[in-house]
C-alpha cells in the first residue's frame, strides 16, 4: 500500500536533554549502538587533560525518565584499544561488534566483541584473510553477515571493497571474505553512510543495502548505489534515492515504520567547513528525501557525531560531535510524528458517513492486536476519540462519533492501540450535513403538469440537498414516492434507483388517466423521524391514455380464440413471435401455425397456406427472428414426446408461410426466396 506525500511532511521536535550523571567527555568519531535495551557509547577522539586522545571507555545512556537522561560509566573487562571513527555493529540482545577504527596514526584491522550481560570484551579468532586496517568506513549487519564497506586506509588511499564478515547461529563470528560482485559497484570512498531496508510494505525482510555520499582525497559526492540483497549483485539499471547535495561524514539509520521503512540522516559537512544540522527523511515505499518541519532550536551544525534511536520514546538521541571544536552534548528529537507506532491504518469502509454519527465503519490496517482499541476522528480541538473494537490483525470496528458540534467535513482518522501512540499514516473519513427534506430538490418530465401517460413509466430526477443547502455528494438517502389520484381512489407503483452521487432516478406508473399526485417524501434525521413532502411536493400531473385499441378479427383456429387458454399453452410450450407485419403463434398442441396480421386499422386472424415441409407438431422450440424469417430449432416431438434436433425456416413469401428444411452444414442451400413455391397465396 502508497503513502500519500502529504502524510509523510510530519514534524520532528528537537530539544536539549537534561543530563545528569558521569557524562561522556567532548569527543567526536565515537559509536551509539543500543544493546539489549540500553544505549552504549564507546570510544571516540577527544581532549584529555588538554592533550589529543582517543578513548576506549564506555558509557550507557539511561533515558527511561522523562524528566533527565543520566549518562553512567560502564566497566567492562579486557577493553579494546583506544580508537576513533571505528564500526559498532550490534549483534543481538548482548553482544556489540567492534572494527577498526584510529588512534592517531595507528590504523586498525582487528574485530571486538563486547558481552553487555557478562561485562566483557573479547578479540575472537576469525579465519579467513582480513581487510585492510582501516577507519572512517561502514558496516552493517545483514541477517548472518556484516557487510563492511570502504573506509580510509592512509597514505592518499580510498577504499572501496566491500567484505563480508559471517556469523554462526549465534552470532560469533567467523570467517571474513572479500565479496567480488556483479555490477558497477561504488567508487571507492570514506566518510560514507551505507545501510539497509526493505522495499516491500509491512516486511522484516531487507532487500537492499544502500551506500550514499562520502568523499574521497578530492572531492565529496552525492551519488549512491544499490546492492540488492537478494541477487548480491550491484543494481546497474536502478536509480537509487541519492541526497540532492554532496554530503559526508553524517549520520544515516533505517528505522522501522509501518506500513514503510524511514531512514533518518543528520548531520555531516558539505564543502571544506560547512557543517549540518538539517535531518532528512526517506520513505522506503516512495524512496525520495524530504525535511520534515522543524519544531524546536536543532542542535548547531555538525560533523562526525553519533545517535541511536529509542523505540519507548520514539527519540534519536545525538551526542557531541565535531564543529570546530569537540562537542559534548546530549540531543534528543522526537520523530514519532513520523515513526508511528508499530501498527498502521490503510482505510476505512465506507469512508463517508452522516454528521450525526452512529454509523459502523470498517478501519483496516496492519499489525493491530487485541488490547484497548481507540480511534480518533478529527485533530485538535475537533477531535473525538471513539472506543473500538478489535477484530483481527488487519481489521477494527468503530462506531463513529456525533460530528454536529463541528459541522460536515473531511477529517482525519488515526488508531492508537494499548497507549503505543496515534498512527501516522492518516486515512480520511468523510462527514456529510443531514439531509433535509425541505431543501431536496425534484425535476424531470415526469413531474411536468401535462403530457403525462398512465401504463407507462414516468421518470424524474431527485436531487438530495443537506441542512446547509448543499448538493449531497453520496448515496442512501431513504425517499419515497407516492403515486394517488387527486381523489385518493387509486394508487400507482414507483421505484428509485440510487446514483450513489446525490442523484436518484424515480420511475413511476399511473394506474389509469386522470389527475394524480406525485408525493416524494425523505425523513429528516431525528428522533422518530416521519417523512415529510421535499420542496413543490406533491407534484400535481395530468395522465392520458396513450393506448390504441385494436378490433380483432377471426381466429385462428379455436385454441387461440380465448386469452386463459393462451396463456394456459404458452406454459405448455406454445411460442409468439412476429414475421415482419404478422403475429405469428405456434407450438404447444397439434393445431399448427396461426398468424394476426397486424396491418391496417383492425387485426385479423388467419390460417395461412403453407409451403414446404411442414415440422411435426412439438413444443418447447426454440425461436428467433432473423430480418422478415423465422428460424426454429428444436424442441419435444407431440407424437412420441422424442426430442428433436432439426433446423426449420418460416419467411413470408408474397401472400404465404412457406417452411423450408435446413440442410446439412455441407450443402448450402440456395437463397430463401427461390426454395420456395411463389405462386401459392393464403388463404
Amino acid at each position: 500500500m502508497i503513502v500519500e506525500l502529504q502524510n509523510l511532511l510530519q514534524s520532528i521536535l528537537w530539544e536539549e536533554a537534561a543530563v545528569t550523571g558521569q557524562v561522556p567527555a567532548p569527543r567526536s568519531g565515537h559509536s551509539f549502538s543500543t544493546v539489549g535495551g540500553r544505549h552504549f557509547l564507546f570510544g571516540g577522539a577527544g581532549r584529555h587533560n588538554g592533550k589529543a586522545t582517543s578513548f576506549n571507555d564506555l558509557h550507557v545512556c539511561d533515558v527511561s525518565s522523562p524528566e533527565e537522561t543520566k549518562w553512567s560509566l560502564f566497566q567492562a573487562e579486557n577493553p579494546p584499544p583506544s580508537r576513533a571513527r571505528h564500526a559498532a555493529v550490534v549483534l543481538d540482545q548482548k553482544h556489540l561488534l567492534v572494527f577498526g577504527g584510529i588512534n592517531r596514526r595507528t590504523r586498525y584491522d582487528d574485530v571486538w566483541l563486547l558481552n553487555v550481560a557478562d561485562k566483557k570484551w573479547q578479540r575472537p579468532v576469525i579465519e579467513g584473510l582480513s581487510p585492510a586496517a582501516r577507519a572512517h568506513h561502514t558496516a552493517t549487519k545483514c541477517g548472518n553477515k556484516v557487510l563492511v564497506f570502504g573506509g580510509y586506509a592512509g597514505n592518499g588511499r580510498a577504499l572501496g571493497d566491500l567484505w563480508i564478515l559471517h556469523l554462526s547461529d549465534d552470532n560469533v563470528p567467523l570467517r571474513w571474505e572479500e565479496a567480488l560482485l556483479s555490477g558497477t559497484p561504488p567508487t571507492p570512498r570514506f566518510d560514507h553512510c551505507a545501510f539497509i531496508f526493505p522495499v516491500t510494505p509491512n516486511s522484516s525482510t531487507f532487500d537492499k543495502y544502500m551506500v550514499m555520499g562520502g568523499r574521497d582525497n578530492s572531492s565529496q559526492f552525492s551519488d549512491s548505489y544499490m546492492l540488492d540483497l537478494n541477487k548480491m549483485a550491484w543494481e546497474s539499471d536502478a536509480k537509487p534515492p541519492a541526497l540532492t547535495y554532496e554530503l559526508c561524514n553524517n549520520l544515516c539509520d533505517d528505522i522501522e515504520s509501518v506500513p514503510y521503512h524511514k531512514v533518518f540522516t543528520f548531520g555531516g559537512k558539505r564543502g571544506a567547513t560547512e557543517f549540518q544540522n538539517v535531518v532528512e527523511v526517506m520513505d522506503c515505499g516512495m524512496q525520495f528525501w524530504h525535511q520534515p518541519e522543524v519544531q524546536g532550536t536543532p542542535p548547531c551544525p555538525r560533523e562526525d557525531t553519533a545517535w541511536v534511536f529509542d523505540i519507548k520514546t520514539c527519540c534519536m538521541y545525538v551526542f557531541g560531535g565535531w564543529s570546530n571544536r569537540w562537542l559534548g552534548d546530549t540531543w534528543k528529537v522526537n520523530v514519532s510524528p513520523i515513526i508511528g507506532p508499530p501498527y498502521a491504518c490503510t482505510s476505512v469502509e465506507p469512508d463517508i458517513g452522516p454528521v450525526f454519527g452512529n454509523s459502523e465503519i470498517i478501519v483496516k490496517g496492519l499489525r493491530f492486536t487485541d488490547g484497548k482499541c481507540q480511534v480518533k476522528f478529527g485533530t485538535g480541538k475537533s477531535e473525538v476519540i471513539q472506543d473500538a473494537e478489535y477484530v483481527d490483525p488487519d481489521t477494527l470496528k468503530v462506531k463513529t462519533p456525533n460530528y454536529e458540534l463541528y459541522g460536515a467535513m473531511t477529517v482525519d482518522i488515526r488508531v492508537n492501540i494499548s497507549g503505543e501512540g496515534w498512527t501516522v499514516n492518516k486515512i480520511q473519513f468523510n462527514y456529510f450535513a443531514n439531509t433535509s427534506a425541505k431543501n431536496c430538490l425534484a425535476y424531470g418530465p415526469g413531474l411536468l403538469p401535462q403530457g403525462e401517460v398512465f401504463g407507462v413509466e414516468m421518470p424524474f430526477i431527485i436531487q438530495a440537498k443537506d441542512t446547509c443547502n448543499n448538493k449531497r455528494s453520496s448515496g442512501g438517502d431513504l425517499f419515497t414516492v407516492r403515486v394517488v389520484s387527486a381523489a385518493g381512489e387509486m394508487q400507482g407503483g414507483s421505484r428509485i434507483v440510487d446514483l450513489h452521487n446525490g442523484l436518484y432516478e424515480v420511475f413511476y406508473t399511473a394506474p389509469a388517466a386522470g389527475a394524480f399526485l406525485v408525493h416524494v417524501q425523505y425523513a429528516d434525521a431525528g428522533v422518530n423521524p416521519v417523512p415529510i413532502d421535499i420542496r413543490g411536493s406533491p407534484f400535481a400531473v395530468e395522465c392520458t391514455d396513450p393506448w390504441i385499441k385494436y378490433r380483432v378479427l377471426g381466429h385462428g383456429n379455436s385454441r387461440h380464440s380465448v386469452i386463459a387458454d393462451l396463456i394456459l399453452l404458452m406454459l405448455q410450450g406454445l411460442s409468439m413471435f412476429t414475421v415482419s407485419d404478422d403475429l405469428v403463434v405456434y407450438g404447444g398442441d397439434k393445431s399448427g401455425l396461426a398468424v394476426c396480421t397486424m396491418a391496417g386499422a383492425d387485426w385479423k386472424w388467419a390460417a395461412p397456406a403453407i409451403t414446404g415441409k411442414e415440422p411435426v407438431s412439438r413444443k418447447f422450440q426454440s425461436l428467433t427472428a432473423i430480418g422478415n424469417q423465422m428460424v426454429m430449432f428444436g424442441g419435444q416431438s407431440l407424437e412420441d414426446n422424442a426430442d428433436l434436433n432439426d433446423l426449420f425456416f418460416l419467411s413470408k413469401v408474397f401472400t404465404c408461410m412457406p417452411y423450408s428444411v435446413a440442410l446439412p452444414a455441407s450443402h448450402v442451400p440456395a437463397p430463401m426466396d427461390s426454395c420456395f413455391d411463389k405462386s401459392l397465396a393464403c388463404s
